[in-house]
């Protein structure tokens, strides 16, 4: 799953392309995606999560044992920009505003209209025995999985939270973190972008079959032009796109760093197979949703960027709730928001309160069926923006086994997570940083299995 911060793993190799005499045009290309990321990185979390630079420095960047040291991160904390780059080569800046947290320049920076600050609402909370759950039970088997993070220094569970019956019971958090600590999202966001997609449609605005509004695919003869709503959030676009985190030339690093609006590299991709026929995870198809959605929500007179914030975000008084944009003005919809965990599961209710919130509509009717039904191609893995946790593989094997089959959740890099589980009336959150290729949900699941049984008294 996609994360900025992988870009940065790039440019591990720094060292080595210096002493073999690379040419500094490309040595300061690879500087530059490097630098980039780390100025992004380390802006949003000073000035987001207001912790301590020496902190992040060593929490934040640590799956980049060498290459981290190579790169400054010089903040200025009265005008709220952070330098990054390779000595002289590759400097980039990144620019924390208000609302919107910080934004990796490149070429020119759009500006950004204010928006007004949320409401915070807070959960209401209740005792898990009212649930039939033993707390002091649930309670000391995060105690457990917290110390082990703790003892063996590697599985970096940072928050979980859980959320019964739509009220708080209970939740634990790591040294450093609490309840008002914005965590990031990495591919989380590709789900508050779906979220996006369905408030547009309950408004009316437009209408989940209807052709994705891309300029650039609008020709009679252009294939791309039968590109549904629905065909972008299932990821069935069947638009050639390489998601590679690693590839400097053609993957993730070079539209996620170095282009001024990221959906324009996607959206310039050809089509490869028939839209619908062919399911594959693309980052730039989250990006290209926001693209589509700017301009939707523009041709109808209504304002992109705060469309989020009154639509869902104020309703649920989620008033930590950050989405990042790009250079362009467009939010970065396949991998940055930061938002607390108590927040990160508000935005998981509404999918369990079948998208009401206080008697308000905010998603339309079966949306919440919609995105937490498969995908015809994805083989049962993927539904809209979703991940599900039915079995597959040549196992057939569900990817948290002591969960239900019927969770479905957001999903991001380094174990980040919003479990909806409608069997249970539940939402838990898990926020961390632990491995962040494929052995990422070994400590989550870890931490599950022992967990869960705690909540077993919970009919499934």
């Amino acid at each position: 799953m996609p994360d900025i911060r992988k870009i940065a793993f790039g440019v591990g190799a720094v060292g080595a392309l210096v002493l073999g005499g690379f040419g500094i045009g490309h040595l300061n290309y690879l500087a530059k995606i490097g630098a980039g990321a780390k100025s992004q990185i380390v802006c949003n979390e000073v000035f987001l999560t207001d912790r301590d630079l020496k902190d992040i420095l060593a929490t934040e960047l640590t799956y980049l044992p060498e290459a981290r040291h190579l790169f400054s991160a010089n903040v200025d904390y009265d005008k709220k920009i952070v330098t990054s780059g390779l000595g002289p080569l590759g400097r980039r800046t990144s620019v924390y505003r208000e609302g919107y947290g910080c934004t990796l320049v490149v070429d020119k920076l759009v500006a950004v209209p204010h928006l007004e600050p949320i409401e915070p609402k807070a959960w209401k909370t209740a005792s898990p025995a009212k649930y039939g759950i033993d707390g002091d039970a649930l309670n000391s088997a995060l105690d457990t999985v917290f110390q082990k993070a703790i003892d063996t220094k590697s599985d970096d569970h940072r928050a979980m939270v859980f959320i019964m019956g739509g009220e708080l019971i209970a939740e634990h958090y790591a040294p450093g973190f609490d309840a008002d600590t914005p965590m990031l999202s990495h591919s989380m966001a590709k789900t508050v972008s779906q979220m996006m997609v369905g408030a547009a449609i309950n408004e009316g605005l437009f209408a989940l079959d209807d052709r994705a509004p891309i300029e650039e695919w609008s020709a009679p003869d252009d294939p791309r032009r039968e590109i549904t709503w629905r065909h972008l959030l299932q990821m069935q676009s069947g638009l050639e796109f390489k998601e590679d985190y690693l590839d400097v030339k053609d993957g993730f690093p070079v539209y996620a760093t170095l282009t001024q609006s990221m959906a324009q590299y996607p959206i310039e991709k050809p089509l490869i197979h028939p839209p619908g026929t062919h399911w594959a995870y693309s980052t730039g198809t989250s990006q290209i949703i926001q693209r589509a959605l700017r301009v939707a929500l523009e041709n109808k007179g209504v304002s992109y960027h705060s469309f989020g914030r009154d639509q869902i975000f104020a309703p649920l008084g989620a008033s930590s709730v950050v989405f990042v944009p790009d250079s362009s003005g467009e939010f970065i919809g396949g991998s940055i928001v930061y938002a607390t965990a108590r927040d990160w599961a508000k935005l998981g209710q509404l999918f369990l309160q079948d998208g009401v919130w206080n008697g308000e509509r905010i998603f339309p009717e079966g949306w919440t069926a919609f995105v937490s039904s498969p995908a015809s191609a994805s083989k049962g893995i993927y539904g809209a923006q979703m991940w599900l946790n039915n079995p597959y593989g040549k196992k057939n094997m569900k990817k948290f086994p002591s969960l239900p089959a019927s969770m479905y959740r957001f999903g991001g890099a380094e174990g980040q997570g919003v479990y909806i589980l409608p069997s249970m009336d539940m939402v838990i959150v898990h926020l961390g940083r632990t491995f962040w290729d494929h052995r990422e949900y070994v400590p989550v699941n870890a931490a599950f299995d022992v967990i869960v049984p705690t909540l077993q008294s919970v009919k499934q």
